[in-house]
């Protein structure tokens, strides 16, 4: 075979790594055996042979072209043999090499359909006791306790050598004072004294520095310990057998400063990814007014870029790896795009030279997270409402007859919970005790996933086969709410020269939401279940609906569905041309991409009664419609490089350039239709409304070219240059262009002379020094920012019977937009000790944003239209990242015991350096602001008297109006910072702020995140934890989740109310009870330090507890691997937040989190 003849030419070449490289060959060949476990019994192939004084390498090649088997030899061994002559028909393999290899040197062992060969051991013994020859047995196994197959066996200084067997088993003869050498790819060699063991326990540990030895970087892979920007990359096995929906959500706290958030707990929704925090005051949005702080990276799949939504679609399983470029330096070769990071992501590839099976399944259940308690005892209920609403609105919940009952059903639960109105026939009364929470979501949700991967790779051809299923139900109760998801790809890579390979990549998607169209709006649905009054039943004694209950059940139920599908399909062509083999490499692909999306559903008026013998009266919209969207996003990209890389003696030189296109086109339409006949047959031919249209459609192109250059000397000194030429269609015509250029370099202190002494005495392996600089552009704007657009709609007055359509004059736009310049200095250290058991990598980086487009001068209101968009504001980054891992593995119990912890810690905060906000109003930016800044009030207290009340300073500037206009004992005090005896807000600007004062910090500081893995006798637990350090929140006005009736009185109580001011409880956490004083920007509305809620929290993210079956019974089962385990997603977390909130979803007007539970397996043939 060709493979193994390229490999003889290397023994012939390089004969004293002869041993090495055939370890490597019996390595592969026997790993891919252990795939494909086949009973020597059932094997059996007959084989037709006739040759004279031929020599054992043509016989051995005719055998493999006629059959299945491999052979594996030292080329010089067979070359020494003799001719031989043989005649056989039908025979068996043991039969024809028995012949073969009778009187000669050579010996021979069959594993499965391999065959392998080596020289006859010499055996010399002498009268000596103590250097008689014995027969020594052992086991070598990896860090997780697996057998290692194809591991090498050598007795030091000798030819004696042994190979374990499939179930990591040899057998060598050595004397005791022999040394051993065990050696296998991917694991550090290792060598031990025979002495009187007869039977060994032997575990490898890897050789990180192998493992690891290459990272994908732009357009290529590096040398991990050859970088010198700030990169970090994981592996698959990182997410792997986690019940995860996304990648996003897999990768969240796993690389430090990739910073991800969860928009909700729906299954359909996608995640948001920021590298760095604070990037941009502009950012992509359709509103020219709107700020977008933490802009997204630049993603790519198998170099395609992916938004964050299309990256939610992609298959975890099919995950092979993922690159996070932070700096200017190693992002700049993606120029306009990357100016805010880049992750590149690339999927398995086929590695196994035989054909590979896989495949994994877990069943999830979910339940849901955090939840406020809620009080659901009537006449505490009711009383408690009143409570609030009195003395302003003393008529609400002011009924003696309803809080009679009230209490009468909190002492007998079995009451009706409805009843008539003595004065009013027509009318019920309401007395229940509805937990909205059980009422409108599920207790447990199941999930399933199930994904198969097919494999195989010759010299040739290599091509995988992967398909995903997914099938999530969401926690809505009363309807279905499903989320379905298939994956299929497919990769194919042929060599159709010895110097041309070309190749295909192509994947489909399907994504289904199948919902209620109510809960489709977070604050809609999720908001209203959280304000719902517990008096208020579901439904009334009829069985028809209450007004509450059909406001929230009743629209899941009857108000009409929307499903929601996208299919994604691309593929990508690519070749590679070896110009000048090992040297100079060709590269191109072009990649087709079309994405197109449904959106069908209607929103129906839900039917209520409120009374016995009342008209229907309905909830929802104000006319039931159907609604129908269709997208369309079709992608081309071209790339076509050259990279040149050469060694000459001590000189490392590396030159790639290249052309990179891409053109994007979005279409999105949509009708509606009022006044549907029937519910039961949503479509738009039976609505009898008025339709309603709109289409969007926008396109751009960007085109650039690129290099990269790079310089080793002695693998102690690194530099490297990054550059693209760029241009974008989002610009102006004479904008459109602009150059990116980057820097860094290296130095590897550890490979210096001087250190050699140093290392050995501090046990150092690795010491190395990293700096970088680089500009780039920043091109995430909408795709017609610099062109006036004007906009059309129907105007809300009736003229003649109708509301005429409308045009609206177009927001002025600047002449002279252009690109925003993002600079970043990045600095690291990279160290290695005890053997690469001890990583730590630290980076301290600065990155400036010029230019930003934000709104210009604020101009008169009798403009009439919002200000330009200007590059008119800079801002200013800057942070920290370390990172420190430790591996080991020791002997318990005669087997190996392996462990591992890795931390990531994180910081950034980012300054505005130039705002156009001279008088520096606190209403916007400006200069020397720091981002997330949250100015407030400080509390002091309550008032607890009137004489306390009357000499303190007026604070009537922030008093509800709703709630009464005026202060009394045990209402809030807060301090009189500058003694002027009035509470207020100055001018409200950073020089002139009255009272005011900065109280905390909204941005996240010091994310962070936990690793810790340990396994022994084939089982594995894994924990991950990860968070926050330091992080403010303030429950803002109207936030039915913090403040309950304190907000509005009829609002659902919560149990942290009940901790409320009274002369008996002066010490408590809120004020005297009285609603509506943080329904609005005043009172407990207004941000002050009492209430200013410590974000900072840690999430058991991840429990995993898994098993692999020993290969005593996997070979009984013909199966290479099989595994079973238990894994727990956001099962406990200690935050700083009060009253058993969730961190994560405080406003509490979004789809609920989840923990999810998972059982699993993990099956390879």
């Amino acid at each position: 075979m060709n493979f193994f003849t390229f490999f003889s030419a290397v023994f012939m070449l390089q004969r004293k790594s002869t041993q090495l490289i055939l370890v490597m060959k019996l390595t592969t060949v026997l790993l891919i055996a252990s795939l494909l476990q086949v009973s020597a019994s059932v094997y059996s192939q007959k084989i037709t042979l006739k040759k004279k004084d031929a020599s054992i390498d043509l016989i051995l090649k005719s055998i493999e072209r006629q059959s299945e088997y491999v052979f594996l030899y030292d080329k010089l061994e067979v070359i020494k043999s003799g001719k031989v002559s043989i005649d056989v028909k039908d025979a068996r393999i043991e039969d024809i090499m028995e012949i073969c290899l009778k009187d000669q040197p050579l010996t021979y062992k069959i594993f499965n359909k391999t065959v392998i060969l080596k020289r006859k051991e010499e055996h010399t013994q002498t009268l000596f006791p103590g250097n008689m020859f014995e027969i020594i047995k052992g086991k070598v196994m990896d860090e997780s306790g697996r057998p290692v197959p194809g591991a090498s066996i050598k007795v030091k200084g000798s030819s004696a050598s042994a190979i374990t067997d499939a179930s990591g088993f040899f057998t060598i003869n050595a004397k005791s004072d022999d040394i051993l050498v065990i050696s296998y790819v991917g694991s550090k060699t290792q060598e031990i004294l025979v002495g009187e063991n007869k039977q060994l326990h032997i575990v490898l540990k890897d050789d990180v520095k192998s493992l690891d030895d290459f990272v994908v970087v732009g357009y290529g892979k590096q040398k991990r310990i050859n970088l010198s920007g700030a990169v970090d990359a994981i592996s698959s096995k990182e997410i792997e057998n986690r019940p995860i929906p996304s990648i996003g959500a897999g990768l969240q706290g796993l690389i430090p400063n990739l910073n991800i958030a969860n928009g909700s707990g729906r299954a359909s929704d996608s995640t948001s990814l920021n590298i760095r925090g604070v990037t941009s005051l502009g950012g992509q949005s359709g509103d020219k007014t709107k700020d977008k702080l933490y802009s997204s990276p630049y993603i790519l799949v198998d170099n395609v870029p992916y938004t964050a939504g299309e990256l939610s679609l992609l298959n975890p399983n099919d995950i092979e790896s993922v690159t996070v470029l932070k700096d200017a330096a190693s992002a700049a070769i993606y120029g306009a795009r990357a100016s805010f990071g880049v992750i590149l992501i690339t999927t398995k590839t086929p590695k196994s030279g035989k054909l590979s099976v896989s495949a994994n399944a877990f069943y999830a259940y979910k339940t849901l997270g955090k939840l406020p308690q809620t009080i659901t005892d009537p006449y505490l209920s009711y009383t408690t409402k009143h409570e609030a609403a009195f003395p302003y609105y003393p008529q609400l919940f002011n009924d003696e007859a309803i809080r009679n009952y009230a209490k009468q059903r909190s002492e007998n639960p079995s009451l009706p919970t409805t009843y008539v109105n003595p004065s009013n026939a027509n009318q019920w009364i309401y007395v229940a005790s509805t937990d909205w929470f059980k009422e409108a979501f599920n207790t447990i949700s199941p999930s399933y996933n199930a994904n198969f991967n097919l494999s195989k790779k010759s010299e040739d051809v290599g091509y995988l086969l992967s398909a995903e299923y997914m099938k999530n139900d969401g926690v809505i109760k009363n309807a279905n709410e499903t989320y379905d998801r298939y994956n299929l790809r497919g990769k194919i890579d042929v060599k159709l020269l010895k110097w041309l390979n070309f190749g295909n990549n192509t994947a489909f998607t399907t994504s289904l939401y199948n919902a209620p169209t109510s809960s489709m709006d977070n604050f809609s649905y999720f908001w209203e279940i959280n304000r719902q009054n517990s008096l208020d039943a579901v439904y009334n004694p009829d069985g028809t609906f209450t007004a509450a209950g059909a406001n929230t059940i009743g629209r899941v139920q009857k108000g009409g569905r929307t499903l929601q599908k996208y299919n994604n399909f691309l593929t990508t062509f690519n070749a590679t041309a070896d110009v000048i083999k090992d040297v100079l490499e060709i590269k191109g692909d072009i990649t087709f991409r079309r994405n197109t999306g449904i959106l069908n559903g209607g929103d129906f008026r839900v039917p209520y009664n409120s009374g016995p013998n009342t008209a229907t009266q309905y909830q929802g919209p104000g006319t039931s419609y159907i609604r129908a969207d269709n997208s369309e996003t079709r992608n081309n990209i071209t790339n076509l490089y050259a990279d040149y890389h050469q060694t000459f003696n001590k000189h490392y030189v590396q030159a790639l350039a290249g052309y990179n296109q891409e053109y994007r086109y979005d279409q999105v339409s949509w009708v509606s239709k009022a006044g549907l006949i029937s519910s039961s047959l949503p479509s738009l031919n039976l609505a009898t409304g008025a339709v309603t249209t709109g289409e969007t459609i926008k396109d751009w192109a960007v085109r650039g070219w690129f290099y990269r250059l790079n310089y080793i000397y002695a693998d102690k000194y690194i530099v490297e240059f990054n550059g693209r030429y760029d241009g974008t269609s989002k610009f102006p015509r004479r904008d459109r262009w602009g150059f990116f250029p980057s820097a860094s370099a290296a130095w590897v202190v550890s490979n210096e002379n001087f250190m050699k002494s140093v290392k050995d005495g501090i046990r150092l392996d690795l010491l190395k020094f990293r700096g970088s600089y680089g500009s780039l552009g920043n091109q995430d704007v909408d795709a017609y920012y610099y062109i006036a657009n004007m906009k059309s709609s129907q105007i809300g007055q009736i003229l003649n019977g109708g509301r005429p359509q409308a045009v609206y004059p177009p927001d002025p736009v600047s002449p002279s937009l252009t690109w925003e310049k993002v600079s970043t200095a990045n600095f690291g250290v990279d160290m290695s000790w005890f053997n690469n058991k001890l990583d730590i990598n630290f980076d301290k980086y600065t990155r400036y944003t010029d230019g930003m487009l934000t709104k210009g001068k604020t101009l008169p209101g009798v403009f009439g239209v919002d200000e330009p968009r200007l590059n008119a504001a800079d801002l200013k980054t800057k942070g920290w990242e370390l990172r420190v891992g430790w591996k080991d593995a020791i002997n318990i119990a005669k087997s190996p015991f392996s462990y591992g912890i890795g931390i990531n810690v994180a910081d950034s905060r980012s300054f505005i350096t130039r705002f156009d906000n001279p008088n520096k109003n606190l209403t916007d930016y400006y200069v020397g602001q720091e981002i997330g800044e949250i100015w407030g009030l400080e509390t002091e207290g309550f008032f607890q008297s009137e004489a306390e009340l009357t000499s303190h300073a007026n604070q009537q500037f922030f008093v509800s109006d709703d709630a009464g206009g005026t202060f009394g004992v045990g209402d809030l005090k807060w301090k009189d910072q500058n003694g002027d005896g009035f509470i207020n807000r100055g001018k409200y600007t950073a020089d002139d702020h009255g009272d005011l004062i900065r109280i905390g910090n909204s941005s996240p500081r010091y994310t962070f995140g936990v690793d810790l893995n340990l396994a022994w006798k084939g089982f594995d637990v894994r924990s991950f934890f990860m968070g926050i350090g330091k992080q403010d929140f303030y429950p803002r006005n109207n936030n039915v989740y913090f403040w309950s009736v304190f907000a509005q009185p009829w609002t659902n109580p919560t149990v942290q109310t009940m901790d409320k001011w009274s002369p008996e409880n002066p010490n408590a956490y809120f004020p005297r009870l009285k609603s509506y004083i943080a329904e609005d920007v005043s009172e407990l509305g207004y941000p002050q330090t009492r209430y200013l809620q410590n974000f900072a929290y840690m999430r058991l993210k991840n429990l995993t507890i898994g098993y692999t079956l020993p290969q005593a019974i996997l070979r009984k089962l013909q199966v290479n691997r099989l595994r079973v385990y238990f894994s727990g997603e956001n099962i406990f977390d200690k935050s700083g937040v009060k009253f058993n909130l969730d961190p994560e979803a405080l406003s509490g007007n979004v789809y609920p989190f989840q923990k999810t539970f998972s059982f699993g397996l993990n099956v390879t043939l």
